[in-house]
């Protein structure tokens, strides 16, 4: 199980073994389902997923760009969301970057306690964390790190 709360590092790990796509799109929410296929049809092209991996995948996928588009940059079409995909050690890698201020990591709600699974924010985070191998927030919070390890999916799982 990953760190509980997010861990932000200061800088941002920006080393992929390989650059498979670069995209950069204004901050257009009615724009995300492009943008998630944009970069699940880069990822489908290097990486094998299960049905199982696909559905996490996306979930990770809507989860971080909404972070950036709404959160990060406030809906503005005007602020650019860019998305890094690539590989580095065996794992794909994602990494969002949005041009907001980001969090805090103390704001977080620690979501084992019982007491704040109904809140309204936060679990999504926990909900990357837990599929992902790395989840890393860079520039206090403004980048997201994404990875985990490429694996053949189980016969007869594809």
């Amino acid at each position: 199980m990953a760190a509980w709360p997010p861990l932000i590092t200061p800088d941002p790990a920006s080393d992929l073994g390989a650059e498979w796509a670069r995209f950069t799109w204004p901050s257009c929410i009615d724009r995300k389902q492009e943008m998630l296929t944009a970069i699940e049809d880069v990822l489908n092209a290097h990486v094998p997923f299960d049905d199982g991996d696909r559905h996490w995948l996306r979930l990770c996928l809507d989860e971080a760009m909404v972070n950036a588009l709404i959160h990060g940059n406030e809906g503005d079409p005007g602020v650019p969301v860019t998305v890094l995909v690539g590989e580095r050690a065996g794992r794909w890698v994602v990494r969002i970057d949005d041009q907001g201020e980001g969090f805090a990591a103390e704001q977080v709600p620690d979501l084992e306690d019982p007491a704040n699974l109904l809140l309204e924010h936060g679990r999504g985070i926990r909900l990357m964390q837990e599929w992902l191998d790395e989840l890393r927030f860079h520039r206090n919070g403004a980048t997201v790190w994404m990875a985990r390890r490429m694996v053949a999916p189980a016969e007869g799982n594809a």
